[in-house]
């Protein structure tokens, strides 16, 4: 290996001589920083080694998130409290949920085993990755991190861990809705990161400076994930490739350049092979674009093939294609199936998504001013707690705009943009998405159409043409130049019958 990682010789001041070579000696021999831990797993499971190695080996092999590896740490050196905290998966929102108890009271277990400063500091750092519940609890977050920083204070060699506080303390101001506070907090921590030449510690820290950033310019998060992508390659580790492959598609997702999202997620089955979160994703991307029976297949085979799963999210994205579908039972079927679990969680962004959809059902049922209600209801939630259903609630809410208009049709004010269309105009014009400005185009020329301007509609075609030719709009370009077909036609039979 050309140098040594900063994610391992920041332990150095901590441990003896001998453990110190023996890591210098594997760093050597090693192509990477995943074979690096594979060897060094390797090492702690056939030989006699300190306490402290076992304990460096387990928390990068949880970094990494090789399970089967984790498992065998844990299981050959099972009477080690202090590796015990690190044997738990940490996956998703819902998983971390459920594994939090059994989590802090091994972190509890290995502290009062007395273990070393610098190990409790890591305890702690855990313990927020862990925190309960996901979404909402600020506090539960932050309190392990204050811990963390007592002991910084007493123990300045202890600074090394900095940057992964400055990390979650950052990724707390976001969750609170303060994107500035959050993006210069992150900057503190990686210029901390830089100084100790930490490679993964900066990874973590980038994940979450690109989702805060994601929030007010997302195709300068696009950049940080072009970066990031280099980063994980460079470490070879399957799931931080995957990891960023997932956030970007989500960034790509938001920037409505769709196609792009669906090759990331692709990728990533790819990688990590296929998965109940690309398959949601892909599931909702798919109904998005009005592919119904793609959206359904997608979700739907996942769950023939694996069961149902235990995560909310399943139910959202099968009923969301079976809308799509017009099988209204069917879907208000999977949304009442999930509505007790979403209660008990208590998470607002859950909570917004089952309002997003039942708002799609009435709309797709006729039902467009109680639609409305329930669309603008779920929008309000969705701006304290910002998720990608946001776009796709202004999408919807537009839509439903557009036939309301046309149900009950007013000649007084026909030829005016509704709210929530201008609105979705806007938002992707401030926003700086691409994907969403077309989509509004559309509307908008169907809001033409409708009043019988077609020659506008046309134009408005046209221009939405202009906005950009990325790969990750083909699919949008495409249904724009099919609709431009159709009112060609319809312009060309209006001069015929003049």
């Amino acid at each position: 290996m050309v140098k040594t990682f900063g994610a391992i010789t920041k332990y150095y001041p901590f441990i003896e001589d001998e453990t110190k070579s023996l890591l210098d000696t594997l760093m050597e021999e090693s192509d990477s920083y995943f074979d690096f831990v594979q060897q060094l797993s390797k090492y702690v499971l056939e030989k006699e080694v300190p306490v402290n190695l076992v304990y460096i080996a387990a928390v990068n092999a949880w970094w990494c998130r090789i399970e089967s590896t984790i498992q065998s740490i844990q299981e050959t050196h099972k009477h080690l409290h202090c590796i015990r905290p690190w044997g738990y998966p940490h996956a998703n929102m819902t998983l971390l949920m459920k594994l939090h108890d059994s989590v802090v009271e091994a972190i509890e277990k290995a502290r009062s085993a007395n273990v070393e400063d610098w190990m409790e500091v890591e305890l702690h750092l855990l313990h927020s990755y862990f925190h309960y519940p996901y979404h909402g609890d600020i506090p539960s977050l932050l309190q392990p991190l204050t811990k963390a920083r007592e002991l910084l204070d007493v123990n300045p060699l202890l600074k090394c861990f900095e940057p992964l506080i400055c990390a979650l303390e950052g990724h707390a101001l976001r969750m609170e809705g303060d994107v500035e506070a959050s993006i210069a907090k992150l900057g503190e921590g990686l210029k901390c990161a830089e100084v100790y030449d930490d490679s993964l510690y900066k990874y973590v820290i980038l994940v979450n400076y690109a989702e805060s950033i994601s929030r007010i310019d997302v195709q300068r998060a696009l950049c940080i994930y072009e970066d990031l992508y280099e980063l994980a390659q460079d470490f070879d580790v399957p799931y931080l490739l995957s990891e960023v492959l997932n956030d970007s598609a989500i960034a790509f997702e938001i920037a409505g350049e769709y196609d792009l999202a669906i090759s990331s997620n692709l990728e990533v089955i790819k990688i990590i092979g296929e998965n109940f979160w690309t398959s949601t994703i892909l599931s909702r991307i798919y109904a998005c674009l009005e592919y119904g029976q793609r959206a359904f297949e997608e979700i739907n085979q996942y769950i023939e093939k694996e069961g149902t799963p235990e995560y909310p999210s399943w139910g959202f994205a099968r009923a969301r294609a079976l809308a799509h579908l017009n099988r209204f039972e069917d879907a208000e079927r999977d949304l009442e199936s999930i509505h007790s679990e979403i209660i008990k969680m208590g998470s607002e962004a859950y909570l917004s998504i089952y309002y997003h959809i039942s708002g799609i059902l009435e709309m797709r049922k006729g039902y467009y001013v109680a639609a409305m209600d329930t669309l603008e209801k779920c929008l309000e939630i969705s701006e304290r707690v910002p998720h990608t259903e946001r776009n796709y609630i202004l999408i919807d809410l537009a839509k439903t705009e557009l036939a309301l208009a046309q149900s009950t049709p007013d000649t007084s004010r026909s030829y005016k943009l509704g709210k929530w269309l201008s609105t979705l105009e806007k938002y992707g014009s401030d926003y700086k998405l691409p994907g969403i400005r077309m989509q509004a185009a559309m509307l908008k020329s169907e809001h033409y159409r409708l009043n019988g301007q077609i020659k506008d509609a046309k134009a408005t075609l046209l221009s939405a043409l202009t906005i950009t030719d990325s790969l990750g709009v083909r699919t949008l370009r495409m249904k724009i130049e099919n609709k431009i077909n159709e009112l060609n036609a319809l312009i060309k039979e209006s001069e015929i019958g003049e």
